[in-house]
């Protein structure tokens, strides 16, 4: 598969899945949990509430580990992808952020009503599509 054709691959499967984990690092430790994940182009925006682990690990290391996809549908298939990413954490969420955000609905609302609300950006690095019939696993810098 040639980059274009990689990355239109992984573009759809962004678009296409909203809720995977995130691996942080915490005392030499992986730590794992589910987020919901809205991307922008192959950028990928999560949230949290501001006094989280998750924000502490971010803070002390900014790699997370992602993984989206895999679910069986007939139309989509079992891709998925395994993401290492390096995020930030922006101090002022901007309105095309906002916006992918919203769609998460009263949850959203009310932290972001509360000043409670960290987004989380996370730049992909490296990339490699899983369980894709046309091509074998391999990994790719972005």
């Amino acid at each position: 598969m040639n980059r274009e054709e990689f990355k239109s691959t992984l573009k759809e499967i962004l678009d296409n899945n909203n809720i995977g984990t995130m691996a942080t690092i915490r005392d030499n430790k992986p730590m794992s949990r589910y987020m919901y994940f809205y991307n922008d182009g192959l950028t990928l925006y999560t949230y949290t509430r501001k006094d989280t682990y998750k924000i502490d690990d971010l803070e002390e290391n900014p790699y997370a580990h992602i993984l989206l996809g895999y679910e069986e549908r007939e139309d989509k298939g079992e891709s998925y992808v395994e993401i290492l990413g390096k995020a930030s954490l922006p101090e002022e969420v901007t309105p095309d952020v906002d916006e992918m955000l919203a769609k998460l609905g009263n949850l959203y609302q009310k932290l972001k009503g509360e000043d409670d609300l960290q987004a989380i950006k996370i730049d992909i690095e490296t990339v490699r599509i899983m369980n894709d019939e046309d091509a074998e696993p391999e990994t790719v810098e972005l």
